[in-house]
């Protein structure tokens, strides 16, 4: 009798123990079952390490290894593995890129969680969850695939703008400087910053971006030359910006390219570069131009609250790929945000619900279906060539700006009713 009340009561701790873990381990087996494709082609975990060996070494970066164009900082991070076998690179930085696609989850699904007045109940968040993963989950398995370092990126700036919505500013600018100094396109967050008077952490991340950025410089001067920063700034910077184009030994954002998912990528497959250049850099700064100004419009307009900064947040990372001089696939995965924010405000905001759905789904067939091996390569290319990916992720701004305008309009209602409502009180007292 008693071995089999053991018995019962270890069936019943051991399905306790599987309802509570049942996601853990799901993620656990399809980890594992991904790992020889991420192991197939190593391009990652040869040439990030080879940049931290060139590092060790006192040699130019750009000299020593071509095809590392990130900013030195990386290569200075990435130096435990320069002295690691290939075999445990890949199984570190897998292990690496799955804790971070996990953290960049958790922390879109907190920020989100921040805008909602009513918290999502637990079955809409299991929805919520479930969408986000479907719309995300190509431009996830786009990092692995490529062994990126996207994800490490994403985790950090989401860090800053978590701790932003904690009122914890040193926190916030210390993340989205990091952030900045492993890979340059996150500075677009300290004018955000400053116009947004976040004074303390726009110090912060000044303070701590001139620091890491220096630090390959204090510990590893090179043996001939300028310094690692200096040079990255002359031969990466400056020229994908614009200034001394000359001074790139490999403009790798030149040209047409249906692999640069950016709005510079766009303009070049519709106006050659090499022969029309005056017309495309006019084409360009038009469109970078009205791009500023809807999204810098839409952030001005939003509050200066903790919970439009998921909306401020999402903005930034769709400028981020946008404005990029080359975006990659893998760099979408910073759409994560954005669509974690509209979905969860699709479930509480009922006026623009319609509007947003149809948006989210526009998205999804551009940015996933449009792409993939289902559709076939033929299709996929001929959506990369139409700049597919661009188009889904620059429709997202016109469920943002409802959602901007819609907040808006409900704050210019409330005063005017508040004040009234405050001044029958006091008539009635009188």
């Amino acid at each position: 009798m008693s071995v089999a009340l053991a018995s019962i009561n270890l069936s019943d701790n051991l399905r306790g123990h599987f309802r509570r873990y049942r996601v853990w381990l799901l993620i656990g087996l399809v980890a594992a079952a991904y790992y020889p494709r991420f192991v197939k082609l190593p391009a990652g975990m040869e040439t990030y390490p080879q940049a931290a060996a060139c590092l060790w070494h006192g040699q130019a970066l750009q000299a020593c290894d071509p095809g590392f164009t990130y900013p030195p900082f990386f290569a200075l991070v990435m130096l435990p593995f320069a002295v690691m076998p290939l075999w445990l690179r890949d199984v570190a930085w897998y292990g690496m890129t799955l804790a971070a696609t996990i953290g960049a989850f958790k922390l879109s699904e907190t920020i989100a969680g921040k805008s909602l007045v009513v918290p999502l109940a637990r079955a809409e968040l299991c929805w919520l969850r479930f969408f986000a993963l479907l719309l995300s989950a190509k431009l996830i398995l786009a990092v692995f695939e490529n062994q990126a370092y996207d994800a490490l990126v994403l985790v950090a700036v989401l860090l800053g703008l978590a701790a932003l919505t904690e009122d914890r500013p040193l926190a916030a600018g210390a993340g989205l400087a990091l952030a900045a100094a492993l890979k340059a396109t996150p500075l677009i967050f300290l004018p955000y910053l400053l116009w947004k008077r976040h004074f303390a952490a726009a110090a912060a991340f000044v303070s701590i971006y001139t620091l890491a950025s220096l630090v390959p410089d204090l510990l590893f001067a090179p043996v001939e030359g300028p310094g690692y920063f200096s040079t990255w700034l002359g031969e990466v910077a400056g020229p994908s910006l614009g200034i001394n184009p000359a001074g790139a030994p490999f403009a790798f954002w030149d040209g047409a390219n249906i692999l640069n998912h950016s709005l510079r990528g766009a303009i070049s497959l519709n106006v050659d570069e090499a022969h029309h250049r005056g017309l495309f850099e006019a084409a360009l700064a038009s469109v970078d131009g009205c791009f500023m100004v809807v999204v810098g419009t839409l952030l001005a307009i939003s509050p200066r609250r903790p919970q439009s900064i998921a909306i401020d947040g999402s903005l930034l990372l769709i400028a981020m790929l946008m404005l990029s001089p080359m975006t990659s696939r893998s760099h979408y995965v910073a759409l994560l945000l954005p669509y974690v924010t509209l979905v969860a405000l699709n479930w509480r905001d009922q006026r623009t619900a319609g509007l947003g759905r149809a948006v989210l789904t526009i998205s999804f067939a551009l940015v996933t279906l449009a792409g993939n091996d289902a559709v076939g390569e033929a299709f996929t290319v001929w959506a990369y060539r139409h700049s597919a990916m661009v188009l889904g992720t620059l429709v997202l701004l016109i469920y943002f700006a409802s959602l901007v305008i819609s907040a808006l309009r409900q704050e210019q209602f409330a005063a005017p009713h508040y004040a009234n409502k405050f001044s029958l009180s006091l008539r009635g007292r009188g």
